[in-house]
């Protein structure tokens, strides 16, 4: 049986899962996995006690219940599109770095911390490092790290390692600009699916930031030059979400 603190991480490694593959681009094989993992993302929120974030859920659960995978695909692509949606773009890099060279430093960061933790875009992934999902899975491998650690006695040393990769991730990346994500997103889905994730994504990392005890400077997103509603650059290659999906790759 799983202590108290094993029990928490591998709860938030499941919360942060789900929704990394909910922002995935979705098709119908990742539909039907995304619905096959609501019974263990409402199990992990009431491990974790997420009150704001299990009243969240409750909705999107009936809307991916109640959608099929062709209607949601029809909403991602009309929310987002296949080049950056200047409306809710959900890249890093365009809330708060007005400089290429900022947004360059931005894709270099999360390009180290991959690296720091052994993991390497997949072969043929060819989105950015700064996607929503791509933020979402890298933090649900932190967290099952910090869960096998726990539960194999690896020592305070690699927990502090871990803990703290994870406390920094979210400090400078995750709890900068996902609010500001979110609001945006839920104004232009305004309903349906995408709408309840909104509510749901933000209530999970408000609820993590005060967890982890930290007040990340928020930022906002810029507006992007004007651009066509067509293009090849959208989410190819994202994540499954329910373990190191296509995205990234590494050891456990």
């Amino acid at each position: 049986m799983m202590d108290a603190a094993t029990s928490r991480a591998t709860a938030r490694s499941q919360v942060y899962a789900f929704l990394a593959q909910a922002f995935a681009e979705p098709d119908a094989a990742s539909h039907a996995g995304l619905q096959a993992m609501l019974g263990a993302a409402e199990a992990a929120l009431a491990v974790l006690d997420a009150a704001e974030s299990r009243a969240a859920f409750a909705e999107v659960r009936a809307e991916l219940e109640r959608v099929d995978a062709s209607e949601r695909a029809a909403a991602h692509h009309r929310i987002f599109g296949h080049l950056v949606s200047g409306d809710c773009p959900p890249y890093e890099s365009e809330y708060g770095n007005s400089h290429i060279f900022q947004k360059t430093h931005c894709l270099a960061d999360h390009a180290g911390f991959l690296e720091a933790f052994g993991l390497a875009p997949a072969p043929g992934f060819a989105d950015r490092l700064d996607h929503i999902a791509i933020e979402l899975e890298f933090l649900h491998v932190l967290a099952a790290k910090e869960a096998y650690a726990l539960a194999h006695g690896h020592g305070e040393e690699r927990l502090t390692i871990v803990r703290e990769a994870a406390r920094k991730y979210v400090q400078d990346h995750v709890g900068r600009w996902v609010p500001a994500f979110a609001v945006r997103l839920e104004a232009k889905a305004q309903e349906g699916p995408y709408a309840a994730l909104a509510r749901l994504l933000a209530a999970f990392i408000a609820e993590e930031t005060r967890e982890l005890g930290i007040t990340p400077v928020a930022a906002s997103a810029l507006a992007p030059e004007p651009q066509p509603d067509d293009g090849t650059a959208g989410c190819e290659g994202c994540l499954t979400g329910a373990e190191l999906g296509p995205a990234m790759r590494g050891e456990p």
